[in-house]
């Protein structure tokens, strides 16, 4: 598995995944999807946003949220499929746009000025609208979006660190995007929330270099005073890390029985009460690949005799994975590599 598969496959883990996405589908059920009026250009969208950011909106709300936030939401959809509309000098350009957006938006997303009936729904469509600059802005993949976003982290808005980090995660393989290491760690030096810790700890795991000693004793540190999916995320951060000091956690993720016998998945109900119940399958066969592909990554007797005995798993998906790592390990071992 590649840097770039890896970041993709672990960049945010599936709670967060959930998270967000649910946050983003009940924008949607309240406040209705995105009108489907004809295409309009990158630099219509690109217009429309400018013209209502930043200073010329002062922190008020405006009449127009709901259509400003189909517009982000379409331009950051769009540039999902950046290469069909955009050259590489043209996408530039729209990341310094983008850029500027966000750093007029970050100080005026929360404070907003407004009184009338609509105030709660107006603002979450402004804070919808910031979050699909966020990732509109990462989706341009210019070195360009790092500083804004990292900005995002510095400001300790925890409504959207979480999304920013997230972000900064996808760019890994841009070399500024190392920069963000630091500001991640004082980002859970403080009181984080859960959201932010998994996505944190995941980001630093594909944005740290392999051994870096600051970045593993803070996970270890952490590793100390956090169980359940946070626990998880840490120590699968750490193996990746090249650190094994997780191994104890590692190998209850690779053990589909622990994975099958505890209440591990939480969910919060409307009254804010939080319910535990058994992992669904689909989480359980994502932890057990997630979990040989980190301890893959370590050359420890233990771990590799629980891959081992995921070459007999029930599902075709997880004995394909523990046949992948071992078979790649085969290959590395006798060009010379290691484990």
């Amino acid at each position: 598995m590649t840097w770039t598969l890896l970041g993709r496959f672990f960049g945010v883990p599936l709670l967060i995944i959930g998270t967000i996405v649910g946050g983003a589908a009940m924008v949607v059920v309240l406040f209705g999807g995105p009108s489907a009026p004809e295409k309009r250009s990158l630099e219509s969208l690109l217009a429309t946003l400018e013209s209502n950011s930043g200073e010329r909106s002062a922190g008020v709300l405006l009449p127009r949220e709901k259509e400003l936030w189909q517009t982000a939401l379409e331009l950051s959809e769009r540039l999902e499929r950046k290469e069909a509309e955009l050259t590489a000098e043209e996408l530039h350009r729209v990341a310094g746009r983008l850029a500027a957006m966000v750093a007029a938006e970050l100080v005026r997303v929360d404070p907003i000025e407004a009184t009338d009936d609509d105030l709660p729904q107006q603002r979450n469509l402004r804070a919808s609208r910031f979050d699909f600059l966020l990732r509109a802005l990462a989706r341009t993949e210019c070195e360009e979006a790092v500083p804004p976003l990292i900005a995002v982290v510095n400001s300790g808005r925890g409504a959207y660190v979480a999304l920013a980090i997230q972000q900064l995660a996808n760019l890994h393989e841009l070399t500024a995007a190392g920069a963000a290491v630091e500001p991640i760690l004082k980002a859970l030096s403080g009181s984080p929330g859960a959201e932010t810790l998994l996505t944190a700890t995941t980001a630093l795991s594909v944005l740290a270099p392999r051994g870096d000693t600051q970045v593993i004793d803070t996970l270890k540190g952490l590793l100390l005073i956090h169980d359940g999916e946070v626990g998880w995320s840490i120590a699968l951060a750490l193996a990746r890390l090249g650190d094994s000091a997780g191994k104890s956690t590692l190998m209850d993720l690779m053990d589909r029985e622990y994975l099958e016998s505890g209440p591990w998945y939480r969910t919060v109900d409307a009254s804010g009460n939080v319910q535990s119940h058994p992992l669904p399958p689909e989480r359980v066969k994502a932890l057990l690949i997630a979990a040989m592909e980190a301890a893959s990554t370590l050359d420890d007797a233990d771990l590799w005799s629980m891959i081992d005995r995921l070459k007999f798993d029930a599902l075709p998906a997880v004995r394909g994975k523990a046949m992948e790592v071992t078979d790649r390990r085969a290959r590395s071992q006798s060009s010379g590599g290691h484990g």
